[in-house]
């Protein structure tokens, strides 16, 4: 014989028993509660009974606010949410917010988006201005110069970049690097490249067709630090179809540059203007007016601060 409804489930008594007794557990959780407090003058007790789902679904998730947690391994319902309560043509609803830890996970990948770099050394990507040595006059100098810089670039005011250049081992390098990690505190993207290796890279992009979307990338970078200019094999097609184009490019529409070599002004001429075809001046006198126009010479000086 089968079962009749009210005995399966019991008086209509025993169901609002039930009913009840989910009702108080509810409004009776302490996140509930607040909430029903906070918003008192708006809430009426129809509003709680045809909302109790939703109230009993927010009592039911584990609500972690704090951020000692990582996005990986957030532990609320939601992964990286907070659920949170409001009202809305009087009825009770119920959204998610972002978890800081969402917040502090979307913060790092859009810094680590700032900085595009290739075939640099990690040591230069992590620099910070703190950092760098300030033992010698003209660094602090340059130092004293970066936040006026810095602010120009952020508040895109056509600004003149540097071109450090000195020995071996005297950080410009990582002075460049500090710059662009700055910028990305800002939210300023920063392309950073080793010259030797790109070009290298560029000459092997011919067979998988890159070369031409590389070099657009870097030509229109919104700010480019070229590190290492004048330790790269030159080659007629390097001065003439990467390096000519870029530099020009980026002087007709004042984009912020900067650069470091081991070499001055007059040593990187004559690098440029050898090449296998022989030497040529013109062409080489060209690439320095653009450069020159680009960024201001600075000497850095100092021992090699790479045997510390």
């Amino acid at each position: 014989m089968m079962k009749s409804f009210n005995q399966i489930m019991g008086s209509n008594n025993a169901i609002q028993k039930r009913i009840e007794k989910i009702k108080r557990q509810v409004i009776n959780d302490p996140d509930v509660k607040a909430f029903l407090d906070a918003h008192q003058s708006e809430i009426t007790n129809d509003m709680i009974e045809n909302d109790l789902n939703i109230l009993q679904e927010y009592k039911d998730q584990q609500k972690h606010y704090t951020d000692n947690h990582t996005f990986e391994n957030c532990p609320n319902f939601v992964k990286g949410h907070i659920p949170e309560l409001y009202v809305e043509n009087q009825r009770i609803k119920i959204r998610y917010k972002p978890c800081p830890c969402k917040i502090r996970h979307d913060e790092e990948r859009l810094a680590q988006s700032m900085i595009t770099s290739f075939h640099m050394h990690p040591e230069t990507l992590n620099a910070k201005l703190e950092d760098v040595y300030m033992d010698r006059r003209n660094r602090l100098d340059l130092a004293m110069q970066f936040k006026t810089l810095i602010d120009d670039i952020v508040n895109q005011k056509p600004v003149k970049g540097f071109y450090l250049y000195g020995a071996l081992g005297t950080g410009k390098s990582f002075i460049l690097g500090a710059i662009a990690n700055e910028l990305k505190e800002k939210h300023v993207h920063t392309t950073i490249i080793y010259v030797p290796e790109f070009i290298r890279i560029l000459k092997n992009g011919f067979n998988d067709g890159t070369t031409t979307k590389r070099i657009e990338q870097i030509r229109s970078a919104k700010v480019l630090i070229l590190d290492d200019i004048g330790a790269e094999d030159m080659t007629p097609w390097a001065r003439d179809e990467v390096l000519g184009p870029v530099l020009h490019y980026r002087m007709i529409q004042e984009l912020p540059t900067f650069f470091s070599s081991n070499f001055n002004f007059e040593e990187l001429e004559a690098h440029i203007a050898r090449t296998k075809n022989g030497v040529e001046w013109t062409k080489a006198q060209r690439i320095m007016e653009r450069i020159k126009t680009l960024a201001k010479p600075y000497k850095l000086e100092g021992e090699n601060y790479r045997n510390r």
